[in-house]
């Protein structure tokens, strides 16, 4: 019994240390994330964006996403995350492939990116998803992943969406996916940052700003997103209805991403070819064209 109450003493005490802070940092150091002005991303042929949207622990289908376009061979020029999807899109953009991501989702658990708090402003500080980020892309900053890369965040006080394109990558992520109330806000240069689905679940109009020819939007909210329809390309995945922590469903969410996205590869398909043909069509100025 004596040692039982030991026990849950050293517990508590733990817990009363590790939420001794009550309140965000103030990050100023000079890789903070910040919003630079775009960069089209230009080629010849079709520039393809993809956006990985909103949707806590559902974000796992954008793995399966990711998965099924791979093998049909359609590759991402530019990409745009948002909350959980900012997560997959991070680590995408620092060149994981899909069967890294799917074998990093299956072995990852709800406590490799959750710290959950005693005292704050919400029940998880973040400082746990910032640290397996930047771990995972090996402490590069956005601008140096492989492919170019948008995190959308949230202005606390006004809602505004804030686009991060430059510095800290793993921080970039965690303000995109602070839920207010339940993660504590990210506080970047004296501004508080939450969950980016707050200004824009599905901001497809984001990857056109970043060069996009075609836009493939993945959304994977219960209920549709209206931004999503800016895309030319919406993957809808039945996900399972669950708490936003809740990582018990990684499988059927996986599985449902893929399937989504396996149906949508023949319209992906016929975007390219037509996108591909105008690209290629030579500008005759003052010609009319015969139909």
């Amino acid at each position: 019994m004596r040692s039982l109450s030991k026990k849950i003493l050293v517990t508590l005490t733990v817990g009363v240390l590790a939420g001794c802070a009550t309140a965000p940092v103030n990050y100023t150091a000079a890789d903070a994330p910040h919003a630079a002005p775009l960069v089209r991303t230009t080629a010849a042929r079709p520039v393809i964006g993809l956006v990985l949207g909103a949707g806590g622990s559902r974000g796992f289908a954008h793995v399966g996403v990711l998965q099924a376009l791979e093998a049909a061979g359609i590759e991402a020029d530019v990409i745009v995350g948002v909350s959980s999807g900012a997560v997959v899109a991070a680590l995408h953009a620092g060149g994981m492939r899909a069967a890294e991501l799917k074998a990093a989702a299956l072995e990852v658990e709800d406590d490799d990116l959750l710290d959950f708090t005693l005292f704050g402003p919400g029940m998880i500080e973040g400082g746990r998803l910032q640290q397996y980020i930047n771990e995972t892309v090996r402490n590069r900053p956005i601008e140096a992943l492989q492919k170019p890369f948008a995190v959308v965040a949230a202005e606390r006080a006004t809602n505004r969406m804030v686009i991060f394109n430059r510095g800290n990558t793993g921080m970039a992520v965690r303000a995109s996916a602070s839920v207010p109330k339940l993660f504590w806000p990210v506080m970047i240069r004296g501004t508080e940052y939450v969950d980016g689905g707050v200004a824009s679940r599905v901001p497809a109009s984001v990857a056109r700003d970043m060069g996009a020819d075609i836009v493939i939007a993945v959304d994977v909210s219960w209920r549709g997103s209206a931004d999503a329809q800016q895309a030319d390309v919406v993957i809808r995945p039945q996900t399972v209805r669950s708490r936003i922590t809740d990582f018990s469903h990684k499988l059927a969410n996986l599985a449902a991403g893929e399937e989504a996205a396996q149906a949508m590869v023949p319209q992906i398909r016929e975007l390219l070819v037509r996108v591909a043909a105008e690209k290629s069509r030579p500008l005759r100025l003052g010609a009319v064209r015969a139909p």
